[in-house]
Order: structure tokens, then C-alpha cells, then sequence
């Protein structure tokens, strides 16, 4: 360029260049100094353009989330949607599997013709629209023993009054029933939604379906859908000409990057569709109860503050916390979807609910609200195996979805998570706005609150057991206090002292289910404190508690005995399954004391269980043989004698698989 400038004809005039021609030349030169910069700043950029679009890879973030024609093709799309057979899905959880499930559903039934719509049963308008639906879904978790979940109860009792015979008489109906069969009353929620709806006049196009969430809920679910849509695909004349067989997946989500994030804050925020009032509560005390941690076992103790806060609890309500996930596995998943942790997105799914807030960092949609330590249910694998670029991968993924022995040894047993299974198969080229909406969301769990309400109005206490790959006691446990916040609310329990303090109670509670009865033991003091014939009107008080050794995890160890010494307790039973010959569990003592039970029962006594299910079976067992024995009933009368007390709300138990 330098070259083929000096040797520019326009230079001379007449051969040689004349003395007072210079400043001439001093002036072309200094343009063509210009240009030459110009062209070379055009090269660069050129270059540079080049790189960012043919050789350096796309961040998915960096792929805008809809526009120009994939609209246009997405408003044809939903034009031709509003063709096909009205279908209304409505679902009622606790953990995210039956919403999970609606929307898998929903999928499906488009493919085939329908026109699904899937409604929240908390959010649908059931007094006036049911009765006018033709064709509805239901998909109804049960949550502890029999009990609809926190957003189905409206429903449930709503539906219990009804007494029209024929007032579902134009409705064509199915149930899918989400439950665990560690539990007496296994799917009853669907179970009892299937019956009222039968009964008031709604037309059962199939036999209700059962899911096991204690074996394999999903392969349930998918035996129910095959079945079920054979059944209405004849009910409604839908031929095999009508299902769309493209395998491909279709977002339906509007993920979009926030371009000025400067106000944007780090940390936990609620999502926008929650209904839970989430304060951050500070985090006061974290200690061991335990005598001796063997083999990395832990109960901690833990309080935290509420002062400030808007949170009120009753005596032996559920908290509510929503774990994190840990950074290390955080991190390395944002790096593998190649999108940067502090890029902030926005995320609409057309007024469906997303679970997310209203604007999250990549990182904090890791940490906080996606549930990456989990093992993927077949439905995902199988999404990731069409964002698999190589065959041998994408063959190996479809296997995994659909070979369920494989599925078990390789994922449920091993406990797999979604990040694991990303980072073996690096083909897999899934965006960040897909993962984020076909991921599960992190669901709260709930500990019984082990305080008293009117001695700790104040704070709130909990009691757990550190579980190995436990994802939110692991969290909890690693709070160090005085200086850490966790997100936290109050869901009302059945546990309520009666108020007629002259009545018998019966407490049962081995390892951490002594939580509740904690807190009813600080009540009872409480209570003691403030009135002077509180004493001596007060009914008898028995606890049973069991835990390995009295060495080891006798758990509140001082409190408990404190309780008996002081009158406070009136029987205390201790069960130490490790130290004797034969292991000896609470139902065993319970068997030795059927006289004095059997008498708090006949003076209207109350009884409370709180632990694993299999213990609560075996208390009730031993509360049968008892009632059998002492009360000198046959089997069929004595058991019927102990489902009165759960009826009439004197025995209550709260119970959780393990």
C-alpha cells in the first residue's frame, strides 16, 4: 500500500517535481496518511466481525430469545392450536412432579390434536368453571396421610359439600393420582377426586391412575398416559393421522438478557409466581445435639430470628426453607452451558408460572433455584439427547429415557444429578434458556418447628438430621450463626394442643421427630409460669422417644430429663435400640404401658406421632393390639376404634418417608 501511494502518478506535473510544489506534497501525504489509517481501522474491524461470527462460539445468552420470522411462525403455530379438542389439565402439588407432569401432558395432548389448557387448581376458578367444562385432567398429589396439598384444600373441601347428583353430567373426566405408598392413605387425594366427581354425575373415561413417588412415579405416570390416550383419542375420534410425530424439542419459554443490570442485587429472591410470604431470616444459633458424631452423623439445633421480621408461628408449624445449592457445582454448570454467572435474565412463559423471580442472575437461578443435584427424571434425559451432536452420545441418552433397568443403575442408584449427566455428555449443546426451563425447580422443605410459640415469639427452632448428599441440610448446617440469613416461611401444622388442658396427651417421637414435643414441653412450662393452677388442672403427659445409644444421640438428653424431674413430663419412655441384646423401638414400650394408654385414651386423651412412616405404622399396629387386648375388642372393632380418634382429630401424626 506504502509502495503503490509513492508511486501515484497524481504526484508529478511535469517530470520532476518543482521546488515550490512541497508543501503540496506535504499536504496529499498527510491524507493519504488518513486513508490509509482509515482503511486499516476498516481491516481491523472487519476482522474482528469476522472472528465473532465464524469463530468464536455463541454464547447461548447472546442468541436473542424470539424475533423477526420465528415469530411470525410462532403466532401460525398458535393460530392453528386453536383448532383440536378442548382439554383442561388441572393440577394440584406439593413438590413440582404433578405440575411437572400437567405440562408433559399438555405437550403431548397438542401433539395429537387437542387444545390443552393447564391450570394451577389454586389459581382456576373451580365454583364456576368446572361445571362448564366437556373434558378435564386432574393430576392431585396427596400430601401426608390422605390430606390434600397446601393449594388443594380450597378444592377439596369445596368438592366434599357438593350433593348435585348430575352436576358434572357433560363432563368426560380422567385422575392421575401422585402419592407414596409408605403412607396408610396412599393417593387418596386423587383417590377421593375421582370418587366425588363420579358421584356427582362426571363421566370416568378411565380408572384413576396410581404414581409411586417411593418407586418409580414417572414410569406410573407414562403407563397411565399411554392408556389414557388410547382411551380418549376413541372417546373423541382421534385417529393416529392426528399426532404429530416430530420428536423435536420446542421451547416455550421468552428467556431474555436484561441489558442495563446495574441496580441488579446478588442473592435470593422469591419467585414471582410464589405465594409463600419469604422473609430472610437471620440465622442466631447452630449447634450439635449429639454426644458423639459417628460415621459423619450430625443433629443440629438451630434458631432463627423473627423479630424483625413479618413471620408469626404457631407452637408446632411447619418452617418452610429453600435450600442452595453449593458453588462448586453452581459454577461448573454455568460454565458448561457457556453462559456467564452474573449475566442477568428475564424469563416469560405466556402467564404460566416459571419459578423464578422476575429477574435472576445465571448464578443465582443455579444456586437458588434450579434443582441441579437431583437425578433427572426420563423427560429430560430425553430432551438432552436431542441437544446431543454426537450419535454415540445422543444413542446412549434415548437408552437411558427409555431402558428403565439401565435407568436405575445408572442414575437413580448412583443418584446421578443433571449437572453430573451434563458433564459426562459433552456433546450435549442444550442453551441456557432451555435448561432453565425443562431443569425442575428447588422445592422448600419443611421442618416441624421445635419451639414454642408464646416462650419464643421471637425466634423460631428447628431440629434435623444431616443427610449425606442432603442438599438442604447440608445448606443449613454450614450457616454460621449471628452472620448468615436463610429464606424462610411458616406453613400451619396439625399439631394443636388441645385446649382443654385437663386431657390426656400422648407423645411419640424417636430421633428428630422429639421436634414438635420440644415445643410443646417449652409450652407446657410456659403455660405453668403464668398460671398458678395450671399444675393442677393439667391431664397426664407421656413421651416416648427413642434414638441408637443414650451415649451417643440422646438428643436434648438434659432438657428431657429436666421436664420429667421437674412434673413438667408425667411418664418419660426411652427406647435405646443399640444397647441391648435385642433392639427395643417406642411401639415395644408402648406394648409394656397398655393399661395407663389404654386409660388416657378412655378419658379423651390426645395422641401425637411425629417420624418415619414405617414407625407410625408400627404405632398404630401397637395402639390396635392394645386397644385389643385392654379394651377386650376383636381386630376389626379395635381398629375401627383408633380411626375414630384420627377422625375426630385425636390421633395425629405427621409423618415423612425415609
Amino acid at each position: 500500500l506504502s509502495k503503490a501511494t509513492q508511486e501515484n502518478p497524481r504526484r508529478r506535473t511535469s517530470g520532476a517535481p518543482a521546488a515550490s510544489s512541497l508543501e503540496e506534497e506535504k499536504r496529499i501525504m498527510g491524507a493519504l496518511g488518513l486513508v490509509e489509517g482509515c482503511l486499516l481501522a476498516g481491516l481491523a474491524i472487519a476482522l474482528f466481525l469476522a472472528y465473532k461470527l465464524f469463530v468464536q462460539p455463541k454464547w447461548p445468552s447472546q442468541v436473542p430469545a424470539e424475533g423477526g420470522d420465528d415469530v411470525e411462525q410462532k403466532n401460525e403455530a398458535e393460530e392453528e392450536d386453536e383448532t383440536g379438542v378442548p382439554m383442561t389439565i388441572i393440577f394440584g402439588t406439593q413438590t413440582g412432579n404433578a405440575e411437572e407432569f400437567a405440562e408433559i401432558l399438555g405437550k403431548e395432548a397438542k401433539k395429537r390434536g387437542y387444545k390443552p389448557s393447564i391450570q394451577d387448581i389454586e389459581e382456576y376458578n373451580y365454583e364456576d368453571d368446572l361445571e362448564k367444562e366437556s373434558f378435564a385432567v386432574f393430576l392431585m398429589a396427596t400430601f401426608g396421610e390422605g390430606e390434600p396439598t397446601d393449594s388443594a384444600q380450597g378444592f377439596d373441601g369445596w368438592l366434599k359439600k357438593l350433593d348435585q347428583r348430575d352436576m358434572f353430567k357433560q363432563l368426560d373426566f380422567a385422575v392421575f393420582a401422585l402419592g407414596n405408598k409408605q403412607y396408610e392413605q396412599f393417593c387418596e387425594m386423587g383417590k377421593r377426586t375421582d370418587r366425588r366427581i363420579v358421584k356427582l354425575g362426571g363421566n370416568r373415561l378411565i380408572d384413576v391412575g396410581l404414581g409411586d413417588d417411593d418407586d418409580s412415579i414417572e414410569d406410573d405416570f407414562n403407563e397411565w398416559k399411554a392408556a389414557f390416550f388410547t382411551a380418549a383419542d376413541k372417546k373423541f375420534q382421534l385417529g393416529a393421522n392426528n399426532i404429530v410425530t416430530d420428536d423435536s424439542y420446542t421451547p416455550e419459554w421468552s428467556v431474555k438478557i436484561v441489558e442495563d443490570a446495574a441496580g441488579y442485587s446478588p442473592g435470593y429472591s422469591p419467585a414471582t409466581d410464589s405465594k409463600d410470604n419469604i422473609e430472610m431470616s437471620r440465622v442466631e444459633v447452630n449447634r450439635e445435639l449429639r454426644q458423639k458424631c459417628i460415621n459423619g452423623g450430625s443433629t443440629r439445633h438451630i434458631e432463627f430470628s423473627i423479630s424483625d421480621l413479618s413471620v408469626n408461628y404457631y407452637t408446632a408449624d411447619n418452617l418452610g426453607i429453600y435450600p442452595r445449592n453449593d458453588q462448586k457445582t453452581s459454577f461448573k454448570l454455568c460454565k458448561r452451558l457457556r453462559v456467564h454467572t452474573n449475566e442477568v435474565f428475564t424469563a416469560n412463559s405466556s402467564g404460566r408460572p416459571t419459578g423464578l423471580p422476575k429477574q435472576f442472575s445465571a448464578m443465582d437461578a443455579m444456586l437458588w433455584h434450579l434443582d441441579i443435584n437431583n437425578a433427572p427424571k426420563k423427560s429430560l434425559i430425553s430432551t438432552l439427547s436431542y441437544y446431543a451432536t454426537d450419535d454415540a452420545e445422543k444413542s446412549e441418552l434415548k437408552s437411558l429415557s427409555t431402558d428403565k433397568k439401565r435407568y436405575d443403575k445408572e442414575i437413580i442408584k448412583p443418584h446421578t444429578s443433571v449437572a453430573a449427566l451434563l458433564e459426562k455428555f459433552q456433546s450435549v449443546e442444550i442453551p441456557f434458556q432451555v435448561f432453565i426451563e425443562i431443569c425442575p425447580k428447588l422445592q422448600p422443605r419443611f421442618y416441624t418447628i421445635s419451639s414454642s410459640s408464646n416462650a419464643q415469639p421471637g425466634r423460631i427452632t428447628i431440629t434435623m438430621s444431616v443427610l449425606k448428599g442432603g442438599v438442604c441440610t447440608n445448606y443449613l448446617a454450614k450457616l454460621r450463626p449471628e452472620r448468615d440469613t436463610a429464606p424462610v416461611f411458616v406453613r400451619p401444622s396439625t399439631f394443636r394442643l388441645p385446649k382443654q388442658v385437663s386431657l390426656p396427651i400422648i407423645m411419640i417421637g424417636p430421633g428428630t421427630g422429639l421436634a414438635p414435643f420440644m415445643g410443646f414441653i417449652q409450652e407446657f412450662q410456659y403455660k405453668s409460669s403464668k398460671d398458678q393452677n395450671y399444675d393442677q388442672e393439667k391431664g397426664q403427659r407421656m413421651l416416648y422417644f427413642g434414638c441408637r445409644r443414650s451415649d451417643e444421640d440422646f438428643i436434648y438428653k438434659e432438657q428431657l430429663l429436666s421436664a420429667r424431674k421437674n412434673g413438667v413430663l408425667d411418664d418419660l419412655q426411652l427406647a435405646f435400640s443399640r444397647e441391648g441384646k435385642e433392639k427395643v423401638y417406642v411401639q415395644h414400650l408402648m406394648s409394656k404401658n397398655g393399661p395407663s394408654l389404654y386409660r388416657c385414651l378412655e378419658r379423651g386423651g390426645y395422641i401425637f406421632v411425629c417420624g418415619g412412616t414405617s414407625m407410625g405404622r408400627e404405632v398404630k399396629d401397637a395402639f390396635v393390639s392394645l386397644v385389643r387386648s385392654e379394651g377386650g375388642k376383636a381386630e376389626a372393632e379395635a381398629r375401627a376404634y383408633v380411626e375414630s380418634l384420627s377422625k375426630t382429630g385425636r390421633y395425629v401424626q405427621e409423618l415423612w418417608s425415609v
